[in-house]
């Protein structure tokens, strides 16, 4: 029963996602027209009902992330939250009443058919959720290694380039940060809320939380967000899918078959991802009618205006 709550948890965290997405849209796109500060937009906003339904939507978001992680794996939980661009599609059409190309369902279902493909396949199954001393070590340096090292090269290049290294590191970040909530949430199964802010986990989260939302915002400004959004939600789930195994025993099936029809769906799942991004990019309607003004959550986030 465990998997199947976890994975229920983690679509309504995809849904709650995409739902902040669009009610802080259709929020933004309502504002008064003409020249404003950032803060006359904020004080706007945090007085519009469907922004601050927008807020209660990214809450929910975290809880019921955390809940999918605490019930399942972060090898399955991590990928299956790339279905919030589904949800996302979904209620540009039903909400905002867009109109999508074909090929940008196709490309819905090359997402849909690669996931739950290599779910199907890969069967992700629990291990220790009691990481050891040195394996903390090991993933937090080799991952942080990994971090510098993209970022140092997001120095440099085409803004594309930039944007996609940037998501790159961020997406690290938020793999990290998917174990860090494993760990918070099964710790507070055993010690309750108020013990376990004496604990590290809960600081961790905060702490990679911040720098991942840090490393989005900076990708979302150097850079077209068809660059950094296929990076992100490309290197999110593979980091996620290598950490949940390196850090908490998690197991795949590992068969010569198994593996070759894993890789295979992951491909199809990036390429599903890759043509979403290009081909239904989720501010460039609104940006060619006003002004640009982005406001990005949480970790897949969308553009907008």
């Amino acid at each position: 029963m465990k998997p199947y709550l976890a994975i229920a948890f983690a679509l309504l965290g995809a849904l709650a996602q995409a739902l902040t997405s669009i009610l802080q849209r259709v929020a933004n796109l309502k504002s008064p027209e003409g020249e404003r500060t950032g803060w006359q937009t904020a004080l706007y906003l945090v007085r519009q009902p469907l922004w601050l339904l927008g807020m209660l939507c990214m809450g929910g978001t975290f809880v019921f992330t955390a809940l999918a992680l605490y019930l399942g794996t972060v090898a399955a939980v991590q990928p299956i939250l790339v279905t919030e661009l589904i949800f996302t599609l979904g209620l540009r059409v039903l909400w905002l009443r867009e109109s999508l190309e074909k090929r940008v369902w196709i490309a819905a279902g090359l997402l849909c058919v690669g996931l739950f493909g290599f779910l199907a396949v890969a069967h992700p199954q629990d291990g220790s959720s009691n990481a050891s001393t040195g394996a903390w070590i090991y993933a937090l340096s080799t991952r942080g290694a990994i971090i510098v090292v993209l970022y140092i090269l997001s120095r440099w290049g085409s803004p594309a380039r930039r944007a996609a290294l940037l998501g790159a590191c961020a997406a690290m970040v938020w793999a990290v940060d998917a174990a860090f909530v494993k760990t918070a949430t099964d710790l507070l199964a055993q010690v309750g809320v108020v013990h376990l802010f004496f604990h590290w986990p809960v600081y961790a989260v905060i702490i990679s939380g911040i720098l991942g939302t840090v490393l989005l915002e900076a990708a979302f400004s150097v850079g077209p967000l068809t660059a950094s959004q296929p990076a992100l939600l490309i290197v999110d789930p593979i980091a996620s899918i290598l950490i949940g195994i390196e850090l908490f025993g998690e197991t795949i099936r590992t068969g010569s078959g198994f593996v070759v029809y894993e890789i295979l769906f992951i491909i199809v799942m990036c390429l599903g991802v890759w043509f979403l991004s290009q081909w239904a990019p989720p501010e460039e309607d609104a940006r060619s009618k006003r002004s640009p003004r982005l406001v990005r959550t949480g970790n897949f986030t969308q553009g907008l205006e």
